[in-house]
């Protein structure tokens, strides 16, 4: 059976890659092809013959129409490895992740190379400046960036790398944690910018981002997976011939393993676009049910147990814990909607899954402050504080803007800018924690 969407998604990446449409054009672009299918189904055509005569009539797009009307939807992704041109890109792509994988785990491993003997707090406030540069790298010079934006993001890494190295740390080292848990999110939306390329600021390419992320998540852990696995055979083997390899694996392989990792991951999900756009709205419909019914059952539970979380710490991580994978969820919910879709059940179940979390994050603000009155100011706990409150504000923006889309007030595009201009803030908070704490707290 002829699937239009699809269709319509594989298409839009062909021109992606091979034209020199901007964002912009190609959403509108996309809504002429959509406006030509429509009025040709109307006379009577079928979609797929709708959908081929209207991609010949919008013309030559670096011969694009002209070669997917030449091709079977089934062989699309066939046709498109096979282009002679996409092939030397690609090769050229590898071999640049290649040389930056090397380049990371070289770098993780310098400071062992020059005799250098740092405890573990160093690696864990630095591990995401080992690897996100030569992400942002990557992304630069596939972008073709201009040279000011290229600086700019670079000059903040170099910066945030010589700030957090030169800060002190004294027991019980809360602030350092603190930074190592802050700052590779903060360096990873600076990251995003080389990511979205010149139109950082706009809304639809900033929720590019937030989808790229959330499959990067999962491409990320099924590859990092595969390098267990890859790790744990490879020392197997060895030992069955009286080989140890353990040192090599755990110093080496591991190392330069993730680190390839980390970039097969981000080369995956930019190369299949069309498959990430199909495959993010299955597991939208599977896992926001099931975080709604976990959720609800959650607060259902505290209720009839009488658990409070007041007194007990682990109970309040668990209540930001739940709130950050929610959170996560209703974006990536957000970036796997097709702006063109008809409100359906799955709309209301993120309204729904919005409000729960609300709820949640009222409750655990009570318990921070309960905290906070009762053993004292540090700095974890303002962090909490912190983040709770702009999560809060985050979720009543959501919420409102949900209750008007499903009252026919706004479209769906609204609640999309107002989201990704809401980044920012996070941006602030993370730096603020990562930088401003160790100064505010006296370096504990």
């Amino acid at each position: 059976m002829f699937d239009l969407e699809s269709n319509i998604r594989s298409w839009s990446d062909l021109v992606r890659e091979k034209g020199n449409c901007t964002e912009s054009d190609l959403l509108e672009l996309e809504d002429h092809l959509r406006d030509e299918i429509e009025d040709l189904t109307k006379r009577g055509l079928t979609q797929d013959e709708a959908f081929l005569i209207s991609i010949k009539r919008l013309g030559n797009v670096n011969a694009i129409s002209n070669e997917y009307s030449k091709i079977n939807s089934e062989n699309f992704w066939k046709y498109l490895m096979m282009d002679s041109n996409m092939k030397i890109k690609n090769r050229h792509q590898i071999l640049l992740l290649i040389i930056f994988s090397v380049l990371a785990g070289t770098l993780f491993k310098i400071p062992e190379i020059l005799g250098y003997s740092f405890n573990e707090l160093f690696y864990f406030k630095n591990l995401t400046l080992f690897i996100l540069p030569f992400v942002t790298l990557y992304f630069i010079i596939k972008r073709k960036l201009n040279w000011k934006i290229s600086v700019t993001i670079l000059g903040i890494f170099l910066i945030s790398a010589l700030i957090i190295n030169i800060y002190p740390s004294y027991n019980p080292n809360n602030t350092v944690i603190l930074t190592g848990i802050h700052l590779p999110i903060f360096l990873w939306l600076m990251t995003g910018i080389t990511y979205i390329g010149s139109k950082w600021k706009d809304s639809k390419d900033r929720m590019n981002f937030i989808r790229f992320t959330g499959e990067s998540f999962i491409y990320g852990v099924l590859i990092t997976c595969g390098v267990g696995v890859l790790c744990a055979f490879t020392m197997l083997i060895f030992s069955a011939i009286g080989i140890d390899l353990e040192t090599f694996v755990t110093e080496y392989l591991i190392i330069y393993g993730m680190c390839g990792a980390v970039m097969i991951t981000l080369y995956l999900v930019e190369a299949k676009k069309s498959i990430v756009e199909n495959f993010a709205p299955i597991l939208a419909k599977i896992f926001s049910p099931l975080f709604l019914i976990t959720m609800v059952t959650f607060l259902i539970v505290m209720i009839f147990t009488g658990k409070s979380p007041f007194v007990d710490r682990n109970f309040l991580i668990g209540f930001d814990l739940m709130l950050v994978l929610v959170l996560g969820l209703v974006l990536y919910v957000i970036s796997a909607r097709n702006l063109h879709d008809r409100k359906n059940i799955f709309d209301y179940i993120n309204l729904a899954l919005i409000i729960t979390a609300l709820i949640i994050d009222l409750v655990a603000l009570t318990a921070i402050l309960v905290r906070l009155q009762n053993f004292g100011i540090t700095p974890n706990k303002v962090a909490a504080l912190g983040e709770n409150l702009v999560l809060l504000v985050n979720l009543v923006i959501l919420s409102w803007q949900y209750i008007r889309y499903l009252t026919n007030k706004i479209e769906f595009k609204y609640i999309e800018k107002c989201q990704t201009s809401y980044l920012t803030i996070y941006a602030i908070w993370l730096g603020i924690v990562a930088f401003i704490f160790p100064l505010l707290f006296g370096f504990k």
